[in-house]
C-alpha cells in the first residue's frame, strides 16, 4: 500500500529504500517487473513533439502497450487512429496496441509519422496513403484486407478523414462489408473549441474552405448568418487574407478567436473581434497550424445587405462563372 501511494516517479528510490532495511524485501528482476505491473500508474513521459528524436524505453513501451485486456486479440478490418495533433503524450493506449498489432500502417507522411512510431519502438511496417494515391492504393489495401489482415490508418495528426485522407477508403470498406473500428483520439477544432470561450452547445465544422474566390465568399456568406459557434481551418500563410474576406462579410465587430500550434510548446488563444484580428495580424504571420472559431449570429434574422452590396456581389458571382437560375446561393427574399 505504502508503494501505491508514492508519485510513480518516487518508486524505485522508494523500493531501494525498503531493501537496505531488510534483506528480506529483496527482489528478482523477474518479480521487481512484477510488481511494476501491480501498481496502478502510468510511466512518466517528458514532453514531446513530432519534431522530438528522443526514443521512449522499450521496457516502459511494453507496459503502455500491453496492459491486461481481457478484450483479446484484434479482429481483422480498417482501424482509423487517431494520432497526437502535436505532443506525443496525446495518444492513447488503445491506439498504441492497435498500432503495434497492425499488420501494416497507412500514412499520410511515412517520414512524419515514422517519428512518432519510434518514439514509442513500433515496428510495423508504414505505407504512404494520401490525397495524390489514394486511388492506386485502394486495390492494393482492400486485396489485404479481403485475406484478413489489419490495416491501420493514421494521418499526419489527428482523425483520419477529418480534413484528412481516409474517407473514401472507409466507404469503400463499408460497401464491401469489411469492418470499419474508429480508435478515437485528438482533434484540434474540438480542442479548440473547448478552450475558446465561444459557445460549445452547437457549432458548425466548415474546415478548410476552397481555394476558388466565389465559392470560398459562398461558404462564408452561409457561415455569417448561421448561429452557431463556425470552426475553420487555415493554413497560416493565408491568415490575413482569411481575416480579410470574413471580416467583410461577419463585420469587424463579430468576436473570434485564433488558435494555434495546440498541445505544443508554444500554444497561443488569440482573442478578440474580427476587425482587430484584421488589424494585430496585418504585420505578422503566425506559424503553425491555424483553428479560426468565429462566434454565431446573435440576431434572429439576418441583417439585409444594401442594393450596393447586392450588386456588387451579383456581379462577381457571374463573372465568377455562376448563374441564378441554377445557385442556391441567393437568398429567396431577395431573388
Amino acid at each position: 500500500m505504502l508503494l501505491r501511494r508514492l508519485p510513480s516517479t518516487a518508486v524505485s528510490l522508494a523500493t531501494a529504500a525498503l531493501s537496505r532495511r531488510s534483506t528480506s524485501y529483496l527482489l528478482s528482476s523477474q518479480r521487481r517487473l512484477q510488481s511494476f505491473n501491480s501498481i496502478s500508474f502510468y510511466p512518466t513521459l517528458s514532453f514531446r513533439s513530432f519534431c522530438s528524436t528522443s526514443e521512449i524505453s522499450p521496457e516502459f513501451t511494453d507496459l503502455i502497450t500491453y496492459q491486461p485486456s481481457k478484450r483479446g486479440p484484434l479482429k481483422p478490418g480498417l482501424y482509423l487512429v487517431g494520432t497526437p495533433i502535436g505532443n506525443l503524450e496525446d495518444i492513447t493506449l488503445r491506439a498504441l496496441r492497435v498500432l503495434k498489432s497492425a499488420d501494416v500502417i497507412l500514412s499520410e507522411d511515412t517520414r512524419h509519422s515514422g517519428k512518432l512510431l519510434h518514439y514509442y519502438n513500433i515496428k510495423t511496417p508504414l505505407l504512404s496513403y494520401h490525397k495524390y494515391n489514394e486511388s492506386q492504393r485502394e486495390h492494393k489495401v482492400l486485396k489485404r484486407l479481403k485475406q484478413g489482415e489489419i490495416v491501420a490508418l493514421i494521418s499526419d495528426a489527428g482523425m483520419p478523414g477529418i480534413s484528412d485522407p481516409g474517407t473514401e477508403l472507409a466507404k469503400i470498406c463499408v460497401d464491401e462489408n469489411i469492418p470499419v473500428i474508429p480508435i478515437p483520439g485528438p482533434s484540434a477544432f474540438l480542442t479548440a473549441l473547448s478552450a475558446s470561450g465561444l459557445s460549445t452547445d452547437e457549432f458548425t465544422f466548415v474546415g478548410f474552405l476552397p481555394k476558388h474566390a466565389g465559392s470560398r465568399k459562398e461558404r462564408l456568406i452561409a457561415s455569417a448568418s448561421e448561429t452557431t459557434t463556425q470552426i475553420f481551418y487555415v493554413p497560416p500563410h493565408k491568415l490575413g487574407q482569411f481575416l480579410e474576406e470574413s471580416s467583410l462579410i461577419f463585420g469587424d465587430s463579430r468576436q473570434c478567436v485564433i488558435a494555434r500550434e495546440l498541445t505544443k510548446i508554444h500554444e497561443e488563444f488569440w482573442r478578440g473581434t474580427l476587425g482587430t484580428a484584421k488589424e494585430a495580424f496585418s504585420t505578422r504571420q503566425p506559424k503553425g497550424e491555424i483553428t479560426l472559431l468565429i462566434e454565431g449570429n446573435s440576431n434572429s434574422s439576418v441583417e439585409t445587405p444594401s442594393e450596393s452590396q447586392l450588386e456588387n456581389d451579383l456581379r462577381e458571382l457571374i463573372s465568377n462563372g455562376h448563374s441564378l437560375s441554377s445557385s442556391n446561393w441567393w437568398p429567396k427574399e431577395h431573388r
